[in-house]
């Protein structure tokens, strides 16, 4: 054994060269579909602390309302922990829990935090620890809280948790006792997301809690969705009953008449289901996307390790072709086939093993980077340590790998006889052989032609998808953010005049949302004076929004006024309630208020129209939007100026001389804009990335098929140059060999190239056209593929021209 490893290890070092651009390709493929898996886990797992997360199930709603159905929100009223706890379902420590700010005073400045609501029960469910007290104590006292280790250090610097129990916390109004401290939530908890303005910062306390917003209508709500509710199913339960169980009790609730008799009447007013823990990561409408754009980049790295395993494939022919003569020696000797096999299986096994080392490394290394650029916590474990199962799954795929890599080009050179070999009559592969090269890059081909196209369709639609006109501004825009209760915004007069005075700002406005980002809000009924009923999407704004944005007003001015609300509308929204033009709209008295997108009674008075806008993402259709002016402050600020260095700093140093106290963010508009298609921008890099490498990978296919080609054919070009064959003539006859390569990528590849990217362009309701979209991509694919193509053979083809009669004559 050790002369055989000996002999393998010679044999693989004295053909290093040759392999290592092959091999080097595999490592990369491998490293990507390392990477991909590493990320599906990080993303699939539930938090390792919950006990069998396969029976912790989460409540979810989908509500149904006549025109307006919703998706499956992953959430539900809070009620329906106490109805179904009275209606006794088989189901255990069922524990409700809502998400709200909370704004602390802490030496004349406030600290923003994110606020948990829950139910003591959900301590034993989830598997909460505590680093110092009794959390679930904490959860049953009014004026008792819990916090988080990195709030206790936000609020008191470097104590330990010992030091922090004890002390007194003033928020909402009221004083509050740290009585437990607790770990920083697990990245995978089911308790939600926070915003990363506030972190880890979370403070705990229990429904009975001064601190709970919480009043008695919104607890015993049946279709406000305010939080979530959790449950143990017991060892005779299954999850598809629980539906129905929240369905009949849904039904039998006294409010369940109160909902407006045609969302009731013959149909269904909302649909329930639960999901567990390991299906909760899969869920929702972000989720499916994050996964869909995993499953893409998947499929293009396991194309590229197809395409990296056939080019060693394509390497170990040829190897064993120019070492007939040792084979032949070799058997001479008394070697048989098996020793032969193992023998040049130990040699690709060596190769193979260095690109699975390679490939290891560079996903340990690389995949916590990218884990973080596709939007997981740093906290989030990714790749230190690897799991154990990756490991045995590469070795797995190593061996299925050397199967592939060595059993066509063993069998033919097992077949050759030996004596011709002794001779110096070493046989050639045939035009079976040279067919078999022809499809391995026909199939390495149309994978560059389906990347290539699939990565330009995405990158057009991402263009298109930045550019396109929403009926407002981004450019030269920040947006500055605060951490407060929405409904105790400090007074920031003295900070909104230095706005006014210095020379670097144009315009500024306050909003309740960031037009460029949030791409849904609240929605109401509005009737107009001729009783045309329509739905509007409302945002509160201050009467500058309109300047600030640059949106185009059409007709009226908009302007406060005292008594009445005031409102501006768009002029999609002026067209649905009836009005014939905008300037029609202006001075109309609008109804609107009303809950459960029913009639109300408050009355807006319409004093301008502006162009239709479009604050919905791409995804969604555009809806008719209404702006309610106010002269009030609100956490977003909206600021415009030339130039945005300077303007940034003139915000930044503003705020922090006239602002509040308080957790603040300033970002681009640009950005924030970005940021709703970034999961697309992702899916780009990433497909963009993995199509260059198909490219390099499939250079080496074209490349060894043309060495061989030119290699075999030697003689064959010298004769047809004493017969009179020009430069352009034997250009023509070795182009030959790729001829019916590019005809079956082109026929393969760009069909389905465009059936993909069609599918992808179909999810959005903005869509770049098709000529640019995918048209364009197709072309530009054909182009780049024939052109890389003939990069790989240039040098081979330079020295077929340069061969010389009597050299190859000899």
């Amino acid at each position: 054994m050790k002369a055989l490893l000996l002999d393998a290890w010679r044999g693989a070092h004295g053909r290093s060269g040759s392999a290592f651009t092959a091999v080097s390709g595999l490592m990369i493929a491998m490293a990507a579909c390392l990477i991909v898996a590493l990320l599906a886990v990080a993303l699939g797992e539930p938090d390792p602390a919950i006990a069998d997360p396969e029976r912790v199930v989460l409540l979810d709603m989908k509500g149904n309302p006549p025109g307006r159905p919703s998706p499956w929100f992953t959430a539900s009223p809070v009620s329906f922990a106490t109805m179904l706890k009275e209606r006794g379902v088989p189901l255990d420590l069922i524990s409700r829990t809502s998400g709200n700010g909370l704004d602390i005073d802490i030496d004349g400045r406030k600290q923003s935090a994110f606020l948990l609501i829950a139910d003591p029960d959900l301590v034993p469910l989830l598997g909460l620890t505590t680093l110092q007290g009794d959390l679930r104590s904490a959860l049953t006292q009014r004026d008792s809280i819990a916090i988080t280790l990195e709030l206790m250090h936000k609020l008191w610097g470097d104590i330990s948790p010992a030091q922090a129990v004890g002390r007194r916390i003033d928020a909402r109004g009221g004083i509050y006792t740290v009585t437990a401290v607790i770990p920083n939530p697990d990245p995978r908890t089911p308790l939600g997301k926070t915003n990363p303005m506030v972190g880890n910062a979370w403070a705990l306390v229990g429904f009975e809690s001064k601190a709970n917003p919480m009043d008695e209508a919104s607890l015993a709500a049946i279709f406000a969705i305010k939080g979530r509710v959790f449950a143990r199913l017991r060892p005779q339960g299954s999850v598809d009953q629980v539906g129905s169980w929240m369905k009949e009790a849904f039904e039998s609730n006294p409010l369940h008449a109160q909902l407006p008799a045609e969302w009731r009447t013959g149909r269904e007013a909302a649909f329930f289901r639960a999901i567990t823990l390991t299906q909760l990561p899969f869920e929702g409408a972000f989720n499916e996307r994050r996964w869909r754009l995993l499953g893409a980049v998947a499929a293009a790295s396991v194309l590229l390790l197809l395409m990296a395993a056939f080019n060693c494939m394509n390497l170990q022919t040829a190897t064993l072709l120019h070492r007939q003569r040792e084979t032949a020696l070799r058997r001479s000797l008394g070697a048989d086939g098996l020793q032969l096999i193992r023998l040049w299986s130990l040699e690709v096994l060596i190769s193979l093993l260095l690109a699975a080392i390679g490939a290891l490394l560079i996903a340990w290394w690389a995949t916590p980077a990218i884990a973080t650029w596709v939007g997981l916590s740093a906290e989030h474990p990714v790749a230190d340590p690897l799991p154990l199962r990756f490991v045995l799954g590469l070795v797995i795929a190593v061996l299925a790998l050397l199967a592939l890599t060595l059993a066509a080009p063993a069998s033919m050179a097992l077949r050759q006889p030996p004596a011709p070999a002794l001779q110096g009559r070493t046989a050639s592969e045939g035009p079976w052989g040279r067919r078999v090269r022809q499809v391995l890059l026909a199939i390495q081909l149309s994978g560059v032609v389906l990347l290539i196209a699939l990565a330009g369709v995405l990158t057009q639609q991402q263009r298109y998808l930045l550019s396109i006109d929403r009926g407002f501004e981004t450019h030269n825009r920040l947006w500055l953010g605060v951490m407060v209760d929405p409904e105790a915004v400090p007074s920031m007069h003295a900070f909104t005049a230095a706005l006014d005075r210095h020379p670097a700002v144009k315009a500024w406005a306050f909003s309740n949302a960031r037009p460029a980002d949030e791409t849904r809000g609240p929605n109401e009924l509005h009737v107009s004076s001729s009783q045309h009923k329509q739905v509007l999407r409302v945002t509160t704004v201050s009467p500058s929004f309109f300047t600030t944005y640059g949106m185009t007003v059409l007709a009226g001015t908009p302007t406060l006024a005292s008594g009445e609300t005031h409102m501006v509308i768009d002029e999609k929204a002026s067209r649905l309630l009836g009005f014939p033009n905008p300037q029609a709209a202006i001075g109309e008295l609008l109804r609107g208020g009303g809950g459960f997108l029913q009639e109300g009674s408050d009355t807006r008075r319409v004093v301008a129209v502006v162009q239709s806008v479009k604050l919905e993402s791409a995804r969604d259709p555009a809806l008719p939007q209404a702006f309610l002016l106010s002269d009030k402050p609100q956490w977003d600020l909206t600021v415009h100026g030339d130039d945005m260095t300077m303007l940034r700093q003139t915000l930044d140093d503003l705020w922090k001389a006239y602002g509040p106290r308080l957790v603040y963010d300033i970002q681009s508009v640009d950005d924030q804009l970005a940021s709703v298609y970034q999961q697309e921008q992702q899916l780009t890099t990433m497909l963009t990335a993995v199509a260059l490498l198909a490219i390099g990978v499939a250079m080496l296919g074209a490349y060894a098929l043309i060495a061989d080609t030119v290699r075999r054919r030697r003689t064959e070009l010298v004769l047809r140059r004493l017969h009179g064959a020009d430069d352009v003539a034997i250009v023509r006859q070795l182009s030959r060999e790729f001829i019916p390569p590019l005809l079956v990528a082109a026929a393969i590849g760009l069909p389905l190239a465009a059936a993909l990217g069609e599918r992808y362009l179909a999810a959005f309701v903005d869509r770049v056209d098709a000529r640019i979209g995918l048209v364009l991509p197709m072309v530009l694919a054909g182009a780049a593929t024939l052109f890389v193509t003939a990069l790989a053979a240039l040098r081979h083809v330079r020295r077929a021209l340069a061969i010389q009669p009597i050299e190859a004559l000899k």
